[in-house]
């Protein structure tokens, strides 16, 4: 049995419409892949000529495991409850707690974190395991064993942020001395009675 073709007039009708409907489907694809990528670090340089990789930390937030291992800094992160003197927790996302570690060069710089609502850091996402925890432990960085049991809660994240340095601008360390205050103030001058 031989089959007779019939006309392809209207398969060729439809070809060129067809054809702009798929360029415009994939223009509009690579247009919201455009808008919809992850946030790249923004680089400043400060005023000692030194880049800082900086992240918006709502974006942060969003995605920590994005910034994995890359040098970063975060802007107004806050405190929300410290565990011993070394790790502090704050808010990110759905008032989840995230895990912040404070390095020995960090530490050497001095900041009293406990008593800040707000800081601003430099380091980079890191890892989170159970041989991470036991190392701080082994270091001495937990109090007791509710402070590991507390950072023990983090490993459900699997990562945490490794502070390398506080971001301190010059108008920030001496803000008493601006003020015009000052400690040592004779008793005699001030009217006080001498104690």
């Amino acid at each position: 049995m031989q089959m007779f073709l019939k006309s392809r007039a209207g398969a060729v009708r439809l070809a060129t419409p067809l054809m702009i409907l798929c360029f415009l489907a994939m223009g509009g694809f690579l247009y919201w892949l455009s808008t919809y990528a992850p946030p790249e670090p923004q680089d400043i340089l400060t005023g000692d000529g030194e880049v800082l990789n900086e992240v918006d930390f709502a974006d942060f937030s969003v995605a920590t495991q994005v910034y994995m291992e890359q040098e970063i800094t975060l802007r107004n992160v806050g405190v929300t409850a410290m565990i011993g003197e070394r790790l502090f927790w704050t808010n990110i996302v759905n008032d989840d707690l995230y895990l912040l570690f404070i390095s020995e060069s960090a530490a050497a710089d001095s900041v009293d974190v406990a008593g800040l609502p707000r800081v601003d850091i430099t380091g980079s996402v890191m890892p989170l395991t159970d041989s991470v925890i036991d190392a701080w432990f082994e270091a001495g960085v937990f109090a007791n064993e509710g402070d590991r049991f507390q950072a023990e809660f983090a490993l459900d994240k699997g990562d945490y942020f490794e502070v390398w340095r506080f971001e301190i601008e010059d108008g920030e360390e001496d803000e008493s001395d601006e003020s015009g205050e000052s400690d040592d103030e004779d008793p005699a001058e001030s009217g006080d009675p001498p104690v």
